[in-house]
C-alpha cells in the first residue's frame, strides 16, 4: 500500500467511525467579525484565532477549535474549544464565541466530568457541545423558559 493509499484507508477509518463530518462546513461562519481568522482547516472542522495590535505586533487574545463528529448515540455533534493565552476564559466571553460559531439560538452544553475523567492539554480551555440532530437536553425550567 501507498503513502497516499494509508493516508485515505485511515481517513475512511476515522470516518467511518466517527462519521463524515463534511456536513460540519456548511454550519461554520462564512464571515467573521473584524480580529478573527482562520488559522487552519483541519478533516473534521478548523481552528480560528482572535487577535489584537499591541503596540507593533498582533497578539493572539482567543483560540477556538470546531470540530464535529457523530458520536456513539448516532447523532451529530459539535465540540467547540476556547482557550485564552495564560487565563480561562471569562464567562462573557465564551457566551460571544459560543453564539458567533454555535448560533445565539443553540443550546451548548458544558460539561465537567468526574476528575477521574479529565482529559487536560491545555490549561486554559474551556469546551461546549452542541448536539445538531435535536434537544437532548430536558426543559429544567420547569416550562416557566428561564434559567
Amino acid at each position: 500500500m501507498t503513502m497516499p493509499e494509508k493516508v485515505l484507508e485511515e481517513q475512511k477509518r476515522r470516518f467511518d467511525q466517527h462519521g463524515d463530518p463534511l456536513w460540519l462546513f456548511p454550519l461554520l461562519p462564512r464571515v467573521l467579525p473584524v480580529g478573527w481568522k482562520v488559522a487552519q482547516d483541519t478533516d473534521d472542522g478548523a481552528r480560528y484565532l482572535f487577535t489584537a495590535r499591541k503596540g507593533k505586533k498582533r497578539v493572539t487574545l482567543m483560540s477556538v477549535v470546531v470540530s464535529g463528529c457523530i458520536e456513539d448515540d448516532g447523532r451529530k455533534w459539535i465540540h467547540l474549544s476556547v482557550a485564552g493565552p495564560g487565563r480561562v476564559p471569562h464567562w462573557s466571553e465564551l457566551v460571544d464565541v459560543k453564539e458567533l460559531f454555535l448560533g445565539r439560538d443553540s443550546k451548548a452544553i458544558q460539561v465537567i466530568p468526574p476528575r477521574a475523567e479529565y482529559v487536560n492539554i491545555h490549561p486554559h480551555v474551556l469546551h461546549l457541545f452542541v448536539c445538531v440532530d435535536e434537544d437532548v437536553l430536558p426543559d429544567f425550567t420547569s416550562g416557566t423558559g428561564s434559567l
